[in-house]
């Protein structure tokens, strides 16, 4: 006969996967009418979430921080504070094709009916998300894990797969390439430390309008400003002049170690 914690154990997980399809009935019903509905963004960050509630061992989760880096502040979607390290998730719900390597600024969605979207290199992008957590916990940057999560609509054409630290995969893979690395780490925070993490960056969750446009102003401006430097923005290395098969374009100064590249901008 099952014991009282078997049968809790039981429910609690067939509660989590009935929720879990509730809101993927509510993604594909707005799916339906419009892929690229403005809270598209939110519902691929419910289903990431929900994945990672079902991830073993000591863990925290916590969701929309804004961690304040040299001035600015990074937005992070979600962060997972584990007993094997600090994992970090920059959700992209896209549908369609997905192409770009680690090199590439600007990565690629295609969508069936022909149109063609670019977007900002999400390992860059989480890699920034890291620098700010790490710096602002004063907690060594190897204790982080870089993950990026595609919807289970789009395929990943072409995308870096050798990258140290960093994994790329589709939501409905995530469980089974998080459970793979975690097997593969020894445990470096107790129960207390992950509490004590989790408790210093739960302030940082913000859900108020201003802090958003806010931030969404602070990242068009430093994109603007990235288009009229000379710095490399991975390693701080001047940039300079390079000719490829295409014509001229901006490189970092210090490849092949750092292989930033930009278009140069003819106007």
């Amino acid at each position: 006969m099952a014991n009282a914690e078997d049968i809790i154990k039981t429910m609690t997980e067939a509660f989590q996967n009935a929720q879990k399809q509730m809101i993927k009935s509510a993604v594909q019903m707005q799916n339906l009418f419009q892929d690229t509905m403005p809270d598209i963004g939110q519902y691929g960050e419910d289903l990431t979430e929900l994945e990672l509630t079902r991830v073993k061992g000591k863990r925290q989760i916590l969701r929309n921080l804004y961690v304040p880096h040299k001035g600015n502040t990074a937005e992070i979607d979600l962060v997972m504070v584990h007993e094997k390290g600090i994992f970090v998730f920059e959700s992209k719900n896209y549908s369609g094709w997905i192409f770009g390597s680690a090199e590439q600024e600007q990565w690629t969605q295609s969508l069936p009916n022909g149109e063609k979207y670019s977007f900002y290199n999400p390992v860059w992008q989480n890699a920034t998300h890291i620098a700010a957590l790490a710096e602002y916990l004063k907690i060594p940057p190897q204790n982080f894990f870089s993950c990026i999560v595609f919807s289970e609509r789009c395929s990943l054409k072409k995308v870096p797969v050798d990258i140290p630290a960093v994994f790329i995969a589709k939501r409905d893979d995530l469980l089974w390439n998080l459970h793979d690395v975690l097997y593969k780490l020894p445990p470096v925070y107790n129960e207390a430390v992950v509490q004590s993490i989790a408790n210093i960056l739960s302030p940082l969750a913000v859900q108020d309008k201003e802090t958003q446009a806010k931030h969404a102003e602070t990242v068009q401006a430093a994109k603007e400003r990235a288009k009229n430097s000379t710095v490399c923005p991975l390693c701080g290395r001047p940039l300079v002049k390079r000719r490829g098969k295409y014509g001229e374009f901006w490189g970092c100064s210090s490849y092949p170690n750092c292989r930033f590249t930009r278009n140069i901008d003819r106007n």
